[in-house]
């Protein structure tokens, strides 16, 4: 009896050892860019709301490694412009929303951040 357990232990020390100097680490994977796209958004007419909205029922159906964010960019000066910006981001939640000035200081820290 005594034997059995021994040869048991001995089987079991033995299986973890292989195990552990046969098994491999899992490899870490290398950091990657986002995929985004930048857009501007020149006013806030109707047929500008139509063509996003036709806009993002194309990226819906895209696969989220292809595409993972827009950024609407609206011109700081224009109202309407960040109203339907604001309003179709809420909607769509790949739509970020930034006048030019934030968009620049975005990608600056982006771009410090994945190169540094």
């Amino acid at each position: 009896m005594l034997i059995m357990i021994l040869c048991f232990l001995l089987l079991t020390g033995g299986c973890l050892t292989a195990f552990a100097l046969a098994g491999k680490a899992i490899p870490v994977s290398e950091p990657r860019l986002l995929p985004f796209a930048v857009l501007p958004v020149p006013d806030g007419m109707p047929d500008t709301k139509a063509f996003l909205e036709f806009y993002a029922s194309q990226i819906a159906w895209m696969d989220s490694d292809i595409l993972t964010t827009v950024v609407l960019l609206y011109p700081e000066q224009d109202s309407s412009a960040k109203q339907l910006c604001t309003e179709i981001s809420r909607q769509y939640d790949f739509f970020t929303v930034a006048s030019l000035s934030e968009a620049q200081q975005l990608l600056a820290y982006r771009l410090k951040k994945e190169i540094f």
